[in-house]
């Protein structure tokens, strides 16, 4: 997790080294990679930030079996993000809301007329 401090109109923020931060001006990146630390201006920066190490998120399953049994299954779903940056948005049109995990259209086309997809190759990986 991030730490950010205040000095006057001004913000600091210090990126953890298990963290992979993206700093967005104006719909641009202007830093982005693991464990940054930078200054920016709170009401012109967007900042978006993906944890890098395994993540582990456990599940309980409740369940009534026919005969009327209760029935409890445990699981432990263990996760991380392989590539935090493989998909960046590629035009001018694109807003930072993409990154952030808002629903984006499955292809795009970018300035240079290719198909910007990154829906070709899955950034996520199981841990392990």
């Amino acid at each position: 997790m991030a730490d950010i401090t205040r000095r006057l109109f001004l913000r600091h923020l210090r990126g953890a080294p298990t963290s992979w931060v993206r700093h967005y001006v104006r719909g641009r990146v202007k830093h982005e990679g693991i464990g940054q630390s930078f200054w920016y201006r709170p009401l012109t920066a967007v900042l978006s930030e993906v944890p890098v190490e395994d993540r582990e998120l456990p599940l309980l399953f409740h369940a009534r079996t026919s005969d009327f049994a209760d029935v409890t299954v445990q699981a432990t779903v263990t996760y991380r993000v392989a590539e935090p940056g493989a998909c960046p948005p590629t035009d001018s049109s694109s807003t930072p809301a993409r990154a952030m995990g808002t629903a984006a259209p499955a292809a795009s086309k970018g300035s240079s007329g290719r198909s910007t997809s990154c829906r070709t190759r899955s950034p996520w990986t199981p841990a392990g």
